[in-house]
């Protein structure tokens, strides 16, 4: 089927934004070309008139939450890219339940989360929402709930349950929790989830502040939200491919200002709400301390060392793969004495009023953690949900002092503030776990400093002072980051 366009007529226009709701079209100069099954779709088939529905905030949102929740709605597809611990969750349901109410009947507004937080967004949106009916829904039962989503009820479900296949059925709405999961190009969720919100009239994503150089997640965003149709579209636009394994997209020279001009017509960075003129809620929560504390090597730990290095002192980070032994020997890996486990039980001794998480990487590592704290709990990957949930309701409740997983199990989403102290037992070279293991626990509502403290030995420290580099240079890309964005979005 070939549509030519008149750019003068509004019935034209409308046809033109029903065009752009098809996963698939193309261009031969100013005539679309459209597959012949979605031919019906643009050919006299009359849409529904929408009903415009005015947004009533809720009278307890800050008033940045309230404006980026209006945003969010008037634009319909947008992503709020927030520092942990501003409120996301409020934003996800303002904007969710106005969703629902501006759609049929028949239709439903689904939200993906990760498992271990949707208890805790059930849970404030009952606190703050008692009228609001949203269920969790199981992987077994998403396509059924797709295609006859239950009335006025918001669904919600976790990203293990959006498998290959599913159709979008009665779905008028996605709103993506901890949208990160869209970062990787080729990951199965990713393309999945981008499959799935294809043609939605409303879509939301919400993750932390990426890191400036990360331009696949602002890609792979900007794919999902139909303002681009395929990564390289996006890339190619504002950046040269060098090549390297690392860092490889650099920006175009002067293409600065117009990427955060793109950027800006469907999405909002945001880490301190005062740069843009809000009261800056924030201002109350308590300071991070990062405490370095040095471990001694064992002769144990210094002999394979040498033999795993070739030489006496570690002067070079080497490659993953030598990082990642010597990370696994610094934690006794293999049986080898270390002297970690006993300084860190040492260190929360010495604070026993204080809670604290200890963050692990390896398995093995863990469960020298477990034995080291027989009382503490602890969460892994075998951990059935249940038991999860009931063990992070524990340590919440202040029955468990103690809790200890890893970043990639705990480390996203969950609201932790009652915890004052973080132990990094074991600490890769990926800022951005080191940093939303951090924010858990320094949050909007933390009342007292939170202590982080990462006890290394010298195989360590090369990968700690990459982490804390990159941190440092985050922060200060951030907040040049933001103030551009805002210049812009002020034009």
């Amino acid at each position: 089927m070939l549509i030519d366009f008149d750019t003068a007529s509004m019935a034209s226009y409308r046809q033109f934004l029903k065009l752009k709701r098809l996963p698939v079209y193309s261009w031969n100069g100013a005539t679309a070309v459209i597959p012949d099954e979605y031919s019906a779709a643009m050919s006299g088939v009359t849409e529904a008139p929408e009903v415009e529905r005015e947004y009533k905030p809720s009278k307890y949102l800050f008033d940045y939450q309230r404006d980026v929740a209006a945003m969010a709605i008037r634009k319909q597809k947008f992503a709020v890219f927030a520092e942990c611990g501003l409120g996301k969750t409020a934003i996800l349901l303002e904007f969710a339940r106005h969703a629902l109410a501006s759609v049929a009947a028949t239709e439903g507004i689904l939200i993906v989360s990760p498992l271990m937080v949707i208890p805790q967004t059930i849970s404030e949106a009952n606190r703050f929402y008692p009228k609001m009916k949203i269920k969790q829904i199981a992987a077994a039962d998403l396509q059924a709930w797709l295609d006859k989503p239950d009335k006025n009820t918001i669904g919600i479900t976790n990203y293990e349950a959006i498998r290959e296949g599913l159709s979008p059925g009665r779905l008028a709405g996605l709103v993506l929790d901890e949208s990160s999961s869209l970062k990787s190009h080729y990951g199965a969720w990713g393309l999945r989830l981008i499959d799935l919100g294809r043609g939605l009239k409303w879509k939301l994503c919400l993750t932390g502040t990426p890191a400036p150089n990360d331009r696949i997640e602002y890609a792979n965003h900007s794919i999902f939200l139909d303002h681009k149709k395929t990564t390289n579209e996006f890339l190619a636009r504002y950046f040269v491919n060098r090549g390297e394994t690392q860092n490889r997209w650099e920006i175009k020279p002067h293409a600065l200002r117009p990427f955060y001009r793109d950027l800006s017509h469907w999405c909002i960075f945001l880490s301190n709400p005062a740069t843009y003129g809000w009261k800056d809620n924030c201002e109350t929560i308590p300071p991070i301390k990062v405490h370095i504390d040095h471990i001694d090597l064992t002769t144990e730990q210094r002999s394979a060392s040498q033999k795993l290095t070739g030489t006496m002192f570690v002067n070079n980070m080497g490659g993953i793969g030598e990082r990642g032994k010597l990370s696994q020997l610094a934690k006794g890996k293999g049986g080898v004495a270390t002297n970690k486990p006993e300084f860190i039980r040492n260190m929360v001794d010495s604070w026993p009023d204080e809670s604290t998480i200890i963050w692990c990487h390896y398995n093995d590592e863990q469960e020298s953690m477990e034995r080291v704290f027989p009382d503490a709990v602890s969460i892994s990957g075998d951990t059935p949900h249940e038991k999860r949930l009931q063990g992070v309701e524990d340590f919440k409740a202040g029955r468990k002092r103690v809790l200890i997983s890893k970043p990639k199990i705990l480390g996203f989403g969950l609201n932790l503030q009652i915890a004052t102290r973080q132990v990094f037992s074991g600490l890769q070279d990926s800022y951005e776990e080191f940093h939303q293991a951090v924010k858990r626990s320094n949050r909007v509502g933390s009342t007292r400093p939170l202590n982080v403290h990462i006890p290394v030995t010298e195989l360590e420290e090369p990968m700690i002072a990459n982490v804390l580099r990159k941190a440092d240079r985050v922060q200060k890309d951030t907040e040049e980051q933001e103030a551009i964005f805002k210049s812009e979005r002020l034009r």
